[in-house]
């Protein structure tokens, strides 16, 4: 069973995309970078090369063209960016392996499996970064799992890329947003631990009033009728959102003021950890922007509604309704694995529904003309709506699941009709 594919990408690519090369480079000083030199001009200046982007940079020492160097930047001035030369690139230190032993020696590090790996995928992508964000990067290494080393440098990478603070709370919390555990079935959890304290503090209580909060919110999302409106139910995602919110910053007070027991403890900080770690994937790239957002669904034995939002900015920031793309991903107790893509220019909407099921193709049909009345209503007009299979070729979409979402054996046809 090619359980959960469709989620394979929202949160990890999240990451993956921030992460990777761009033709736009911009360097600050004391940043670390390997180019190769494309030509030499007058005064010391020369055309580098670094990943897929081109500058002009003025020397402080002379070099040869086609060679690698490691470079700092000292800084930047009208005539061009200034960069002093580290060390030479040798020829046969090309590959990742070497480059990355080449970097680590260059600090005076120790050249261990992980710390190769670290380094080399940093060099690989062409990040810049300074010596200080390499030593902490580092140092923070020592204390992360064997299973969590790959999603830390990716943590990593994306927090030099974003120009975040380098901290383990912001490390930690990319990680926790990248947790295989449904984060429906992780409040739960703490609900539980919650309701077992005999004498739980006034703050405690709060935290336990407002996770009750957002499960009633939840609940009532899920209560709406076949192709009820859409806007009851956006405004039950918005309310349930800010009830995420609230949990989060009771979190964070039990968190640093509460003495609880070290098993509650754990499950607050990890909670929060996650929570605080999503608005960091909040991407903004141009004149466009993508959020994701996971809506606990505790009706649905612990799953979880996640939606990415992808679009052009409007001037208050928020993604413009005309111009956007939407993704929803949740697991149907009838359904099993669903992905709604929503496609939406000038507000002419495409839809794509992507599940195993032949029974579905004739519900959609049933209703596309009701949901085409709906969104009239709305000022949007449906161009299509299609539903297909997920490819059983793609082996990506299967494989390294990024959140373990369950469902129970039971039918819950409303919430399956109204997706």
């Amino acid at each position: 069973m090619f359980q959960f594919s469709a989620m394979k990408g929202l949160l990890n690519d999240s990451i993956t995309q921030m992460t990777m090369s761009t033709n736009k480079l911009t360097l600050m000083k004391n940043q670390v970078v390997q180019g190769k030199v494309l030509n030499l001009f007058p005064d010391q200046k020369a055309l580098i090369q670094v990943g897929h982007s081109k500058l002009i940079a003025q020397l402080e020492a002379s070099i040869n063209t086609s060679e690698r160097y490691w470079f700092r930047v000292n800084g930047s001035e009208k005539q061009g960016l200034q960069l002093k030369i580290i060390k030479q690139v040798e020829r046969d230190h090309f590959t990742n392996q070497s480059v990355a032993k080449d970097l680590l020696l260059m600090f005076q590090q120790k050249t261990s499996k992980d710390n190769i790996l670290l380094a080399s995928e940093l060099a690989k992508d062409h990040i810049p970064f300074t010596k200080e964000q390499l030593l902490t990067s580092i140092e923070m290494l020592k204390d992360i799992s064997k299973t969590d080393i790959t999603t830390f440098i990716e943590a990593v990478k994306y927090v030099i890329k974003q120009d975040f603070p380098l901290t383990e709370n912001v490390i930690k919390s990319l990680i926790q947003a990248k947790s295989n555990i449904p984060l429906a079935n992780q409040i739960d959890t703490l609900l539980h631990s919650i309701q077992s304290m005999e004498q739980p503090s006034e703050l405690v209580k709060q935290l336990q009033h407002s996770i009750l909060n957002l499960r009633q919110t939840s609940n009532d999302l899920l209560s709406l009728r076949p192709f009820d409106l859409e806007l009851e139910n956006g405004l039950l995602i918005k309310e349930a959102s800010v009830e995420i919110q609230t949990v989060r910053e009771i979190l964070g007070v039990v968190s640093k003021e509460e003495v609880v027991g070290p098993l509650v403890k754990d499950q607050i900080d990890s909670l929060l950890y996650r929570l605080n770690g999503q608005p960091l994937l909040q991407q903004d790239i141009g004149p466009t922007s993508q959020m994701i957002t996971q809506v606990p669904l505790f009706a649905l034995n612990n799953t979880d509604l996640t939606i990415q939002w992808n679009g052009k900015k409007l001037g208050n920031g928020k993604i413009d309704p005309s111009f956007c793309r939407i993704l929803f991903y949740l697991q149907l107790p009838t359904l099993k694995e669903t992905m709604v893509d929503v496609q939406i220019q000038n507000r002419v909407m495409k839809i794509i529904i992507t599940n195993n099921l032949e029974v579905l193709k004739p519900l959609v049909s049933q209703h596309t003309d009701k949901l085409k009345e709906l969104l009239n209503e709305m000022d949007y007009y449906l161009s299509s709506i299609q539903v297909v299979s997920f490819d059983p070729t793609d082996k990506q979409n299967h494989s390294k699941t990024q959140l373990n979402i369950t469902s129970r054996n039971e039918s819950y046809t409303r919430i399956d009709v109204k997706v």
